[in-house]
């Protein structure tokens, strides 16, 4: 016992105004009954929360509210949740329990139920089954829910209801219909498990509560009215209200109070009901707004025209700042970016901004000036250039707006820098090399870059290797190293600015090759041809290999030929002791090892240029 209430079965106090009717455990049964009646004759509405556990599909069994004038130890285990067979009775089913034999829906479900009768369908059901909470299937979820039963005593009405939400109702006189005149009745919840189970719990309504009445605005200084909605299952003997700034209260509707001083207050309710137990505290967190401090980031001075956008930077110390109110080179605009706006002569831009806060806190405005100037206007002499490789040149820079004239010149590029207005050129190597001009006008402010491209070539003529040839024979040139070419003497070359003409001589004669560019940058080379009769093959008729540098080595002279197919030198033994093709010749050794004097014989073979075929041999002397 624990007055007003009786408990039984497995049935235990949590704390002032809860119980738990079963654990979360097989095949028990609990109920909690005030131990006064009360009369149906008045009406009244008890308000509860309850929990219905945290198994869905194998929760069980559900909790019941019932009226009955028998005892206070009224409870059973299983399906019947407590109620199965009570009569005289009215029970109130929250059943979380699909019994098909009892024609159970398949949800969890609530209904009224007459004189201990558990099954669905018949006459002493007298309302529902519908699901326990609206458009849900599912009560067992962790969760408290708000629990109401009205009596309307003088309509008959009987009516429950989940989370404010009606949920069953019944037209049924409860005095003369079911318990037989009597009106004193005593009130109570069941319940039970079996082979399933959950943790089935209920409190008596006890909770504090408010609402701000409400406010335009709420900056500092602010005053403010609280609405009391606090609810309990009995009466309110008593309310603590506590504003935050130490202030408080014990009545039931507080007076309005005022905040002088801007900050974030918390305001806090607590109720104690005749049951003597207090509730838990309810708390909100009002603001008092200050004066937010409009500031925003610009640069002050701007060069050229562009595209100006304020970022915002305004702060306010408690509350939100929710409105900015721009104007701006006398447009006015809102919103905490505004959008871009293009200034695009020189002017003096005003900008000013004022914010507000959602606590109604409105700042003065501040303002800032942009001053937006022009940018020098620069030219070059050239928009390219092109020298010779070791020839200087020279650029000239070029300031071409009277109002603001360059001051200061910048030139940066891979041959140098420079700070004047001329900027002289020198490379060692051909190539493009890129150049960038900028200039800093009176008023500071730097021009947009220039881009240069300066050009250096370069030739390197080469006409050849000095050669041979058979009179009047076609030789073929192979000239290089520039991008056009020259060959003199005139009157000789098949295309004298070609590189590879074709030139015929009958006598020997120097060839001059000159390469050139289109800016020039010309180079000259040389080549000596000597001309002899033939075409044929020259052999000498001796040689001295004795290290003085004449005559050294034994060779052929090959004039006017197409190709050789062999060069061979033997012994007097016959035995070959060169073969190739190399016009460096015989040294006079084999295999490293000097040969002596004396006669030896050679063998040649080749095609001249008009395809005849040369054969010839002979012999010569080794002299040491």
């Amino acid at each position: 016992i624990d007055p007003p209430y009786h408990l039984n079965g497995s049935a235990f106090k949590e704390n002032c105004n809860c119980y738990t009717l079963t654990n979360a455990v097989n095949n028990q049964s609990g109920s909690v009954w005030n131990m006064n009646t009360i009369s149906l004759s008045n009406s009244f509405e008890f308000k509860f929360e309850v929990n219905l556990g945290c198994k869905d599909s194998d929760g069980a069994d559900g909790m019941v509210f019932m009226l009955q004038p028998i005892s206070t130890n009224i409870g059973t285990q299983g399906g019947g949740i407590g109620y199965d067979g009570v009569r005289p009775s009215i029970a109130i089913e929250i059943d979380t329990w699909q019994n098909s034999e009892n024609n159970d829906p398949p949800f969890d479900h609530i209904s009224i139920q007459r004189n201990g009768i558990i099954q669905h369908g018949g006459a002493d059901n007298l309302a529902g089954p519908v699901s326990a909470i609206l458009n849900k299937d599912n009560i067992e979820d962790c969760q408290w829910h708000a629990f109401t039963i009205q009596w309307d005593a003088a309509n008959k009405v009987l009516s429950a209801y989940m989370d404010n939400e009606l949920r069953v109702t019944a037209n049924v006189d409860l005095v003369a219909e079911v318990f037989g005149g009597n009106p004193s009745v005593f009130w109570g919840f069941t319940s039970a498990t079996g082979g399933s189970n959950n943790h089935q719990r209920f409190c008596t309504r006890l909770k504090a509560g408010f609402e701000l009445l409400p406010a335009p605005e709420t900056c500092a200084p602010q005053e403010i009215q609280l609405a009391d909605l606090s609810t309990s299952f009995g009466y309110i003997v008593a309310w603590y209200w506590n504003y935050g700034d130490g202030t408080t209260y014990s009545q039931k509707d507080p007076p309005s109070h005022t905040y002088s001083q801007p900050g974030n207050y918390t305001i806090s309710a607590a109720i104690l009901g005749n049951d003597g137990c207090w509730s838990d505290t309810f708390r909100q967190v009002i603001t008092i707004g200050s004066i937010p401090e409009p500031d925003f980031l610009i640069p002050d001075t701007i060069c050229g025209a562009t595209v100006i956008q304020p970022i915002d930077r305004s702060a306010v110390e408690f509350g939100t700042i929710t409105e900015w109110n721009w104007l701006i080179n006398g447009q006015v605009l809102t919103g905490q970016s505004p959008p871009e706006l293009s200034i695009n002569s020189p002017a003096q831009v005003p900008i000013r901004l004022s914010v507000k806060t959602k606590e109604g806190c409105e700042s003065p405005p501040i303002e800032k000036i942009i001053h937006l100037l022009d940018k020098p206007v620069i030219s070059l002499s050239t928009p390219i250039s092109a020298t010779c490789v070791g020839d200087e040149a020279e650029l000239e820079a070029f300031s071409n707006l009277a109002s603001n004239p360059v001051v200061e010149w910048a030139w940066s590029s891979q041959l140098g820098n420079a700070g004047t207005d001329r900027f002289r050129l020198f490379s060692k190597n051909p190539g493009d090399y890129p150049i960038r001009l900028s200039g800093r006008g009176a008023n500071g402010c730097w021009s947009d870059p220039l881009q240069h491209i300066a050009s250096f070539f370069q030739t390197k003529a080469y006409a050849g290797r000095d050669t041979i040839a058979a009179i009047n024979q076609p030789l073929q040139l192979n000239g290089s190293g520039g991008q056009y070419y020259s060959w003199s003497p005139g009157g000789l070359f098949s295309d004298p600015a070609l590189p590879n003409p074709v030139v015929s001589l009958d006598r020997p004669t120097t060839l001059v090759l000159t390469t050139y560019t289109d800016i020039g940058c010309a180079t000259v080379d040389s080549l000596y041809v000597r001309v002899f009769k033939g075409p044929d093959l020259y052999i000498p008729n001796a040689f001295t290999p004795n290290g003085d540098g004449k005559n050294d080595r034994f060779t052929f002279l090959a004039i006017g030929m197409r190709k050789l197919d062999y060069f061979r030198i033997y012994n007097r033994l016959g035995q070959l002791i060169h073969d190739g093709l190399n016009t460096d010749g015989w040294d006079g050794t084999l295999h490293g090892i000097s040969q002596p004097s004396g006669t030896y014989v050679w063998m040649i073979s080749g095609e001249d240029y008009n395809g005849n075929v040369y054969r010839k041999k002979g012999s010569f002397q080794l002299i040491r």
